[in-house]
């Protein structure tokens, strides 16, 4: 996957709920997920791009996601989970775990790894 992919599968994503990509801002949320394996790439990522410092209480456009999540390109997120906030806002919590597209998850959506989840 490259980054032209990856902000194909996300417009995608925000067509499905009828959002316009040029008018969405981005909320980022991490998974620490502890009980699994990371290698240097996702401690890099974690420490590095997605720390607290750079990501709380920012709104990101899509052109700065898809740069910030492209860092270690061709490898991705293992998942993104994407929650529909209020009409113009989106949450994507992300897996902090980068894999190589023949390892991403929710190929089945047609959009890896995005998966839309409802709002609790």
């Amino acid at each position: 996957m490259n980054k032209f992919e990856f902000m194909g599968n996300l417009i995608q994503v925000l067509n499905e709920e009828s959002e316009i990509p040029q008018n969405v801002r981005f909320i980022i949320t991490t998974d620490p997920e502890i009980d699994k394996k990371h290698n240097s790439k996702d401690d890099f990522m974690r420490l590095n791009i997605f720390n607290e410092n750079n990501i709380n209480g920012r709104l990101f456009d899509i052109e700065q996601i898809v740069e910030i999540f492209s860092g270690l390109a061709p490898l991705y997120p293992l998942w993104i989970k994407v929650y529909f906030k209020r009409s113009g806002v989106v949450e994507l919590k992300t897996s902090l775990r980068f894999r190589k597209p023949s390892e991403i998850k929710h190929k089945e959506t047609g959009h890896p790894p995005f998966i839309v989840c409802k709002n609790i």
